[in-house]
């Protein structure tokens, strides 16, 4: 056993140590049915009725072949995603999290994990203003981890029904047709948690956002007054602190000043942009933050925490234990030692993997310095590409201005340069146009993927699809963004020379 068990961990330690890089591919491209085939030839992907156990030489193959076959986050050219390869501080931190195999419900079961989490979302919480700078690490923390950004909106959510109906938890729904408000742009967590919740989707009320993807908060006042005549009663607004398409944030001092005068909860979804945060130069972008009741934060995103690494903030944290407590007596005693730092019993879950481990080795290894040049880093490398879109001649068109770490654009055939492609604009394309335009991303990804050279997203906007580089990864240079360009022009112009 722990001859295999070191095989495999010096496989991984070296991916970790030694990533993939130019000239090396970004994904090993294989069908389903070729993936099948070569795992076939080691310890086969299937578990037959009766599995057998399988020689270590073959398990080590195997594991060769997951690796050769996987997508290759850590590579510079991976930038498809609003996450990439994990920061090698935080690898190991969570392996030795996994390693140590406990969870985070007690005080009893860790105790050093315990008061770890408490003095970093203490450290969130003072950096998003929800803590005083001078302020000592509290018994009872700003917020919890959870896994994942909808996860944390669904607690929120909860918990700000909670606030409006504070029998909730005894008693059941009081009734009420409550209703939610969320940003055009905004993210599918709002409609999922209202499901869960037995709101249903219907209670999600999408609220126009600008050309950029930004709400409107003149719309948000006339969505929330269009609910109220309708006979529903209002409880919450997420607003978006960089919507996942366009990176779009909304004006949060003014969403503050409207749920303040309805008295709405305040939901931030700063899952991709709260790590702005971190930079003195792009905090600005959240502004107004410290004003929100909660907020979700995905350190697995910008910062390349391991997936997952997720803070929920809440504003008034007292709340969590009146919301979820079940003051189970086998596992939350009160005469156990130091058991008023136990937080088992302020979230919904129970057993907790250790999130908080990754993060806290990653941010003394890197500082307060290092996570902001990251952060600056992702946004120059966008601001490059983004000047390398305005001086293409037409080759490339901005689809949104943008300001933060992804760009937003489209390639343009030449038959049809110069193209204006704002949102407005692709409105009011020939028909002939918008279907060409908007048949050539996917095409374009397909040679890129399939080759394996590079990796980079596509998805609709104002009905049109079009390319978006997600910039997450601290090693990604110009010359990186530079090629990735060259290969989409290339296949572009290969579409066109097959079809």
């Amino acid at each position: 056993m722990a001859g295999l068990a070191e095989e495999i961990a010096a496989r991984a330690l070296r991916y970790v140590i030694d990533p993939p890089s130019e000239p090396d591919d970004v994904i090993n491209f294989a069908s389903p049915q070729e993936l099948l085939t070569v795992f076939d030839a080691t310890v086969g992907l299937s578990l037959d009725e009766e599995v057998t156990a399988e020689s270590n030489e073959a398990i080590v193959a195997a594991v060769e072949l997951v690796i050769k076959h996987s997508v290759h986050t850590t590579h510079p050219r991976f930038l498809n995603q609003n996450f990439a390869g994990p920061d090698a501080i935080a690898v190991v931190g969570d392996w030795l999290g996994a390693a140590l195999n406990t969870t985070g419900a007690t005080f009893e079961a860790a105790p050093v994990f315990t008061l770890m989490e408490s003095a970093v979302l203490s450290k969130l919480g003072r950096i998003a203003g929800y803590l005083r700078g001078g302020d000592h690490v509290p018994t009872l923390p700003p917020g919890l981890f959870c896994p994942g950004g909808s996860t944390a909106t669904l607690y929120a959510l909860q918990l700000a029904r909670h606030r409006r109906q504070p029998d909730i938890v005894r008693v059941g729904s009081s009734g009420e047709s409550l209703t939610l408000f969320v940003s055009s742009a905004g993210h599918y967590a709002a409609t999922k948690s209202a499901a869960l919740l037995g709101l249903g989707t219907e209670a999600v009320i999408k609220v126009d956002s600008d050309t950029t993807g930004a709400m409107i908060p003149a719309a948000l006042e006339a969505a929330i007054a269009g609910a109220r005549d309708a006979g529903n009663v209002p409880f919450a607004v997420i607003g978006t602190a960089g919507t996942t398409v366009t990176s779009a944030f909304d004006d949060l001092n003014q969403l503050a000043d409207i749920c303040d005068a309805h008295e709405l909860w305040l939901h931030v979804d700063g899952c991709y942009g709260g790590s702005a945060l971190f930079s003195d130069t792009h905090r600005h972008l959240l502004r107004g933050v410290e004003r929100s009741d909660s907020f979700v934060w995905n350190l697995h995103k910008m910062m390349g925490m391991t997936q997952q690494c997720t803070a929920l903030l809440i504003r008034a944290p007292e709340q969590l234990a009146a919301c979820f407590a079940s003051n189970a007596d086998y596992l939350f005693q009160p005469d156990k030692l130091y058991a008023d730092y136990d937080s088992g019993d302020r979230t919904f879950q129970c057993a907790r993997r250790i999130d908080v481990l990754k993060l806290w080795l990653a941010w003394k290894h890197h500082g307060d310095v290092g996570f902001e040049t990251r952060v600056d880093h992702a946004v120059k490398m966008a601001d490059y590409t983004r000047a390398r879109i305005a001086a293409s001649n037409g080759a490339f068109a901005a689809v949104v201005p943008g300001n933060f770490s992804n760009a937003v654009f489209a390639w343009v055939p030449a038959h049809l340069r110069p193209l204006d492609l704002d949102p407005a604009s692709i409105g009011r394309l020939a028909p002939d146009v918008h279907a060409e335009l908007h048949a050539l991303p996917p095409k374009i990804k397909a040679r890129m993927q399939s080759r394996g050279t590079a990796m980079v997203g596509f998805q609709p906007v104002a009905g049109l699809n079009t390319f978006r580089m997600l910039f997450m990864n601290p090693n990604v240079t110009t010359g990186d963004v530079d090629a990735v360009l060259d290969l989409i022009d290339e296949y572009g112009l290969a579409e066109l020379g097959s079809s």
